[in-house]
């Protein structure tokens, strides 16, 4: 399942087969039955959240998701002085985050446990400086009494 607030990305996911809707998403999640969603995942999304939206971002999703279940955001790697350079170019883009702070932000939110990650490279601290994003992965705790 997925929500998009671009008309056209939800056309072109039905046009694949897949299930899409138009809206925000932190309101699609509000909608999802607590403990239910195995992972939740968003490409390009938190850095257009203002503080406080994606703190509710990161407390619904661990709510809606299932003990063990993974939070995943991919965004800009603002270490990459070129990201962060082009990153305002895109007016509707809030802050950059750091993944530093994008795992102390899961820490908070209350998720066991997360780490860092680039596609194609063996280790963060070998993209840390090169590669164009990151993606964070934040795991739900195995007992929900523990948030």
């Amino acid at each position: 399942h997925g929500v998009d607030s671009d008309p056209g990305m939800v056309r072109r996911c039905a046009e694949l087969g897949l299930q899409a809707v138009i809206g925000d998403a932190n309101d699609y999640l509000e909608g999802v039955q607590d403990g239910t969603l195995g992972t939740v995942f968003s490409a390009q999304v938190i850095e257009h959240l203002p503080h406080l939206e994606l703190q509710r971002m990161l407390e619904l999703a661990l709510r809606k998701l299932k003990p063990g279940g993974l939070f995943i955001a991919e965004t800009v790697n603002p270490h990459r002085i070129s990201s962060l350079k082009t990153f305002w170019v895109d007016l509707s883009h809030q802050h950059p985050i750091f993944p530093e702070v994008a795992l102390a932000a899961c820490a908070i939110a209350g998720f066991q446990s997360g780490y860092v990650f680039a596609p194609t490279f063996d280790s963060f601290e070998s993209a840390r400086f090169q590669s164009p994003a990151y993606a964070v992965v934040a795991t739900a705790p195995e007992d929900p009494a523990a948030n």
